[in-house]
């Protein structure tokens, strides 16, 4: 009968290990994310570009920069927008729902014939942090921007702004 019980332990003791050896792996496996790197692919495929660097600052709040360029139908048409932002995560840096504001400096450059105003604005999105090491950065997006100063005078513009998908990696 003895016998009959040690086998119910180690059966048990058994049965826990895999368990704990799986979150223990699991745990060891997500990277903490201070730093994200990222940029759209859709837009690099057609010779455009937008990047941005994401630096966490609290548990729900990061700051960062942005860069945009874009060639607009005639290729003497570009498009450049350089703007530093601040986000607010809810549910933690990085992770999910976000609300932030942004400000900078938009170019159109016209065959020569440049404009330079500055801008501020806001933005609203959702990002997902994946894979096993929770380190595959996907976000979503959009916003607007007023455009003031510079070459528009005492006039103003507003321009939607549209995150289709930036891809990236924390780190």
């Amino acid at each position: 009968m003895r016998l009959g019980r040690w086998w119910v332990v180690i059966a048990l003791g058994a049965g826990l290990v895999p368990g704990r050896a799986a979150a223990q792996a699991e745990a060891e496996a997500a990277v903490p994310v201070r730093n994200v790197l990222s940029a759209n692919p859709f837009l690099l495929i057609s010779k455009w570009f937008n990047a941005e660097w994401e630096h966490g600052l609290s548990p729900t709040s990061t700051a960062g920069v942005r860069v945009s360029r874009v060639d607009i139908g005639d290729p003497d048409v570009t498009y450049f927008s350089g703007r530093a932002f601040w986000r607010y995560y809810p549910n933690g840096a990085f992770e999910k729902f976000f609300f932030g504001f942004d400000g900078g400096v938009t170019s159109l450059d016209d065959a020569g014939d440049t404009s330079t105003v500055l801008g501020a604005g806001f933005e609203l999105g959702y990002n997902w942090m994946l894979g096993a090491r929770r380190n595959f950065y996907v976000s979503l997006g959009a916003g607007a921007d007023r455009l003031f100063a510079g070459d528009l005078g005492d006039a103003s513009a507003v321009i939607p702004t549209v995150r289709l998908v930036n891809i990236g990696i924390g780190f």
